[in-house]
């Protein structure tokens, strides 16, 4: 099952309703006026940070920007909803106030390897496809891949930081 994509037709929209020019949308997302051009055409797809700084910026959640056809449906049922600011996991809430069991640190040492494994995997079968010349055909995703296997491995490495910091701190009492 496919899910429809409207964000083209969506940025078009929210920017007409606001009687903004192409330029005067791009001036405030500080990018090109052929980017804006090129994503109301459907030839090229805003990246992830981009969606979320229109998403901001049109008051609109981000699942309805990408996958309602805002215009059809009479216009912006959900604004843009700022995460919480105290969305602290449970187990750093915990390491944070020194209450920590020994359970919560086995279940994210565990939940840590699993997400190590899973990169390791990944990054087995992106070289793969690299070598063998399938990975897709623009390098604009090629870079996003690497920029993502980046940012994955730096969240492992921040995970086996606070995991040492929690054995020393439990170490020491």
């Amino acid at each position: 099952m496919e899910i429809e994509n409207h964000l083209s037709r969506n940025i078009r929209f929210l920017r007409k309703a606001r009687h903004w020019s192409q330029e005067e949308l791009a001036n405030q997302l500080q990018i090109k006026r052929s980017n804006i051009a090129a994503y109301e055409s459907k030839n090229v797809e805003p990246r992830l940070g981009l969606i979320l700084r229109m998403a901001k910026l049109f008051d609109v959640n981000m699942a309805e920007l990408i996958h309602t056809d805002i215009g059809l449906n009479g216009g912006v049922r959900q604004a843009f909803q700022q995460p919480e600011p105290d969305n602290t996991p449970p187990l750093f809430s915990a390491a944070l106030s020194g209450q920590i069991s020994a359970e919560a640190l086995d279940s994210f040492v565990e939940q840590s390897l699993s997400v190590r494994k899973m990169l390791e995997g990944f990054k087995i079968f992106y070289e793969y496809k690299k070598e063998a010349g399938t990975t897709a055909p623009n390098a604009g995703s090629a870079v996003d891949i690497d920029n993502f296997l980046d940012l994955i491995g730096h969240m492992i490495k921040l995970n086996e930081s606070l995991i040492d910091l929690l054995r020393q701190n439990d170490a020491e009492e």
